[in-house]
């Protein structure tokens, strides 16, 4: 089954932009996928994926078996080139997954791009939750950003915005800037507002953002997380010679104890501020990775707090530019408990 996916009015407003529409002339068109292939098991505390903890978030099973989704995906993409320096772009990306049917999960938005910047329509990744791919050096296992989700709750994303609407500047002197509004998916969540700001030069990389969600109120009269919800990102990194070192300071606000703020919500007094810290070191014929996450304010989607403290390790033994075997090890230490994975990941 291929479900539809949804881009609303959105497109026809963006394609009232493009004129004159008989300019359109043909552009290329292609698939593209990732195939992750791996066995995946657990060491010290085994905690199944049925126990729903983000913590030991390994796709559709933490057992000693095949992992075959949660990485691999398949798409397809068509450009147009309109002329005066502008492009069209659509694209259509699914999850590959054995468990269950393939439809549009992670990507299917409209994008105008040209001397202005771009942007984009539909289904597409979460700006804040996004960012951390600057700092995080493992390619398929989300052991950083999965498990730092900071309050993320208080918006609509997480991983992807079904309705969103993001702009992206022209870079000037290496400074971007991007705006995403995303509206709610479910309705439990709340529309949100995104910021974030980039800078790169050289050897040196820096970014910053918001997440803001509405301050609207539910039907119950409650705010979801309070008025003054919201999350931060500052992130740095640095190139030293061969080895590059980055790290990432994450501060949510869910502001639970403000007025008129639901009750059946539960109150924990937490760190408020979560950092990962990574460093990866390339050799001859692969690369060599490190992590470290904490962070008190991760919360999974029954909003079950799971404090995370972790580290991780992995090898990547490349086999060409777009196939890779890999090793990777991580322990969580609030829990107890540790995972590993191991396969071969090819892109097309």
């Amino acid at each position: 089954m291929i479900k539809k996916p949804i881009f609303s009015a959105w497109i026809a407003v963006l394609l009232t932009l493009i004129t004159p529409v008989d300019a359109l002339a043909a552009g290329p068109m292609g698939f593209y996928g990732v195939l992750d292939e791996g066995v995946v098991g657990g060491f010290d505390q085994h905690i199944p994926a049925s126990a729903e903890d983000i913590r030991h978030n390994w796709g559709s099973g933490n057992a000693r078996g095949l992992r075959q989704n949660y990485t691999s995906r398949l798409g397809m993409f068509t450009t147009e080139d309109l002329g005066a320096g502008r492009t069209l772009e659509a694209r259509l990306e699914g999850t590959l997954d054995q468990a269950h049917a393939f439809y549009f999960d992670r990507q299917a938005f409209l994008e105008l791009r040209g001397d202005f910047g771009s942007v984009r329509v539909g289904r597409t990744r979460d700006l804040i939750n996004g960012i951390a791919s600057r700092v995080d050096p493992f390619n398929n296992d989300g052991l950083v950003q999965d498990k730092i989700l900071l309050a993320q709750q208080a918006t609509i994303g997480i991983f992807r915005i079904p309705n969103s609407l993001t702009y992206v500047t022209p870079s000037v002197d290496g400074v971007q800037g991007t705006v995403q509004f995303g509206l709610r998916s479910a309705s439990g969540n709340s529309n949100a507002l995104k910021l974030l700001l980039t800078w790169d030069r050289g050897a040196w990389g820096a970014h910053a953002g918001v997440d803001l969600p509405s301050r609207e109120r539910q039907s119950n009269g409650y705010y979801k997380f309070g008025p003054r919800a919201r999350n931060l990102v500052a992130g740095v990194r640095h190139d030293l010679g061969n080895l590059r070192v980055a790290a990432e300071v994450l501060h949510s606000t869910r502001d639970l104890d403000g007025a008129d703020v639901d009750p059946a919500l539960p109150r924990l007094n937490v760190r408020r501020l979560g950092w990962i810290a990574t460093a990866r070191m390339p050799v001859e014929s692969g690369e060599f990775k490190f992590v470290l996450v904490d962070s008190e304010q991760v919360f999974n989607k029954h909003g079950t707090w799971q404090p995370v403290r972790e580290i991780g390790l992995g090898y990547e033994h490349f086999l060409s530019k777009q196939t890779f075997l890999y090793l990777q090890l991580g322990h969580e230490a609030r829990s107890g408990g540790g995972h590993w994975h191991s396969g071969l990941l090819t892109r097309f």
